[in-house]
């Protein structure tokens, strides 16, 4: 899963609503009870950190602190899971960004999108809501980061007035964690390229999650 030799196989799953982690040894910790769905990534020194929503919708952060798993519940975030699809977390500057899916009530191919960014050493959640996604082929959105850690998103937005789709990318920049339009961002000469040729030029440098395999795993005791 990694390349860095210093880090012990181990996988994080969940069953019957309950977190687990699983090391080399095969040896199974309970982190958790009545979670919904989770994610995690590695930071830059390498620690791992998982976040999850529990069933009633509150966010919780999971951290290895000297050998041992803390969790600390953060706020409250939803109020309905119902229609949660998918969770990825990316960790960037030692900054936690949660990207969650939900897929609207009312109609089967309209998405919305909620980012949640904040640190572990005080817990203040941004949010920002990306609204009315269409999904295209397999994709509900694209994201990339550059290499001055911004994030580039990319999605199809429906507009309910003219009935149209227009191709929209924004950016989160790092340097003040605002999401700005692509056209009011102070950019490189990159960036003044069509959206095609963004992706392109910044395709190699993505952080992918890099459990994003794994989500679907069951283990049988």
């Amino acid at each position: 899963m990694n390349n860095n030799k210093d880090i012990k196989p181990f996988y994080i799953y969940a069953d019957r609503n309950s977190l687990y982690i699983k090391n080399i040894n095969e040896q199974t910790e309970k982190l958790a009870n009545n979670i919904h769905t989770y994610c995690a990534n590695f930071d830059d020194n390498q620690s791992i950190h998982i976040c999850a929503l529990d069933v009633k919708g509150k966010l919780s952060h999971f951290i290895n602190v000297n050998g041992v798993w803390k969790r600390k519940m953060i706020c409250k975030v939803f109020n309905n899971l119902k229609n949660i699809k998918d969770m990825r977390l990316y960790i960037i500057n030692g900054l936690l960004n949660i990207f969650v899916v939900e897929n609207y009530a009312i109609s089967d191919n309209l998405y919305k999108v909620s980012h949640f960014n904040f640190s572990p050493l005080n817990y203040k959640v941004s949010k920002y809501s990306i609204n009315n996604i269409c999904k295209e082929d397999e994709y509900i959105y694209k994201l990339n980061i550059d290499e001055t850690s911004n994030i580039i998103f990319e999605y199809n937005k429906f507009n309910p007035s003219t009935r149209s789709i227009l191709n929209e990318l924004i950016v989160f920049d790092t340097s003040c964690n605002k999401w700005i339009l692509s056209n009011k961002f102070s950019r490189r000469s990159t960036l003044e390229n069509s959206n095609n040729e963004i992706f392109e030029s910044f395709r190699n440098n993505i952080k992918d999650d890099i459990f994003e395999y794994c989500y679907s795993i069951k283990y049988k005791f």
